[in-house]
């Protein structure tokens, strides 16, 4: 079964990357809070990439809504504000990490790698 990705962005040429990036996978696309809320109840993702700042609404008030899913996808946040106020609030809201555009394309799937294996043992104690 492949893993289900949900990219949230509101730049289209940052969800082509993303979506080269994640070809792999099965991938859903949003370009706002409410249409990537809307997806992720309907798909049920694994992982969820994450833009901070959105048309619509903040990225931080997105995961809140993910946080409370079942089940609850793991969630990394991408955003250009780096700023240690932003980078605060969307880890304490429970993003697995935190990653800054421009980003490296390796290092953030050696990230979302992570984060699935992260999720996958969180799964496995929870089934114990």
């Amino acid at each position: 079964m492949k893993t289900k990705v949900l990219l949230v962005d509101d730049l289209p040429d940052i969800l082509a990357a993303l979506r080269k990036l994640f070809s792999v996978c099965e991938v859903y696309e949003a370009r706002d809070g409410r249409t990537a809320l809307t997806l992720a109840a309907a798909q049920k993702p694994d992982l969820v990439i994450l833009d901070v700042h959105l048309p619509d609404m903040s990225g931080v008030d997105v995961m809140e809504v993910l946080n409370v899913m079942d089940p609850k996808p793991v969630v990394i946040m991408l955003t250009g504000d780096d700023t240690t106020e932003t980078t605060g609030k969307s880890l304490a809201a429970g993003a697995f990490a935190y990653v800054t555009k421009p980003f490296e394309p390796r290092d953030l799937v050696a990230v979302a790698l992570n984060a699935l294996e992260f999720a996958e043992k969180e799964k496995a104690k929870r089934k114990k």
